[in-house]
């Protein structure tokens, strides 16, 4: 799901991986073929489309051989909603390689975007997973790339004085379901984990352009390069360690305590702070 002419301006994220360009999908059957609006039918081709199992958004996932459909119902105090993931398809495009969008819609209290397939596996792919010096290697490049990009260029915040309102709110809402926890959290109340996140903010913030999710599921691998970054609908300006928490924590539990370690010295351990790391770590629990 790459933009058209991305790959000219994401030279840095081009790096030798040699994986096998697989993915395991799901037959889809007819009954659960989603039912589009003729809006949407007109922009997307007849395809074959495969049910794509769905990750913590609560989006629902289609792909066919070229696209990709999300379908997602709008509710209140969602972490994220697919406008917001086609607002930052529109501003990431020329900037930093990720799908195209093709076409938005909301019909009733459902929203659908349909976007182009990224080619490749994603880095937490098994195939991916038997070169996890080159996986975190890319990870660390693809990241260091997106958080060079300007911040006065990006209209989004993720920072904290935007997502610790939405976490409250998700807390008095009754949305976060607690044995979804961490290890590192296990046993603790939502609540609990909101007024530790409220006590101990950080003083100051190390602002970049942040995914918002990184983890390896995120990131695309085609052959000897990244083909770009998926699932864009939390990235916006926040701390770096909004990012490197997560993904820290992915290569932990893929590829091991080693090569989390190695991610981050290819990062730069010196714009590291392990006390961030934990902070957004906790403020993941609330999302």
């Amino acid at each position: 799901m790459a933009a058209a002419g991305a790959r000219a301006d994401a030279v840095g994220l081009h790096t030798c991986l040699n994986v096998r360009a697989a993915a395991t999908l799901r037959d889809v059957s007819a009954p659960d073929r989603p039912t589009l609006p003729d809006a949407l039918k007109r922009a997307l081709p007849a395809a074959r489309w495969e049910r794509v199992s769905g990750g913590q958004s609560g989006a629902q996932v289609w792909r066919s051989t070229r696209h990709v459909l999300k379908v997602q119902a709008r509710t209140p105090h969602a972490a994220g909603t697919l406008q917001q993931e086609r607002e930052r398809l529109r501003w990431l495009a020329g900037r930093i390689p990720a799908p195209q969008l093709v076409a938005f819609e909301v019909e009733g209290d459902r929203e659908f975007l349909a976007m182009t397939r990224l080619s490749g596996i994603p880095m937490s792919h098994p195939d991916a997973r038997l070169h996890p010096e080159r996986v975190v290697n890319l990870l660390a490049r693809a990241l260091r790339e997106l958080h060079a990009l300007p911040i006065r260029d990006c209209p989004f915040r993720q920072t904290l004085d935007v997502t610790l309102p939405l976490a409250r709110e998700r807390v008095q809402a009754g949305l976060i379901d607690a044995h979804d926890f961490d290890d590192d959290h296990a046993g603790r109340s939502a609540t609990s984990v909101f007024n530790e996140l409220a006590r101990t903010r950080p003083p100051q913030d190390d602002l970049v352009v942040a995914h918002g999710d990184a983890t390896l599921d995120n990131i695309i691998l085609n052959g000897e390069y990244v083909e770009g970054l998926i699932d864009v609908g939390r990235l916006g300006i926040a701390d770096r360690h909004a990012d490197l928490a997560l993904a820290h924590r992915s290569v932990r539990s893929e590829l091991g305590e080693r090569y989390a370690g190695m991610f981050l010295d290819l990062y730069g351990r010196a714009l590291v702070d392990d006390t961030k790391l934990a902070y957004y770590r906790l403020h993941d629990e609330l999302f």
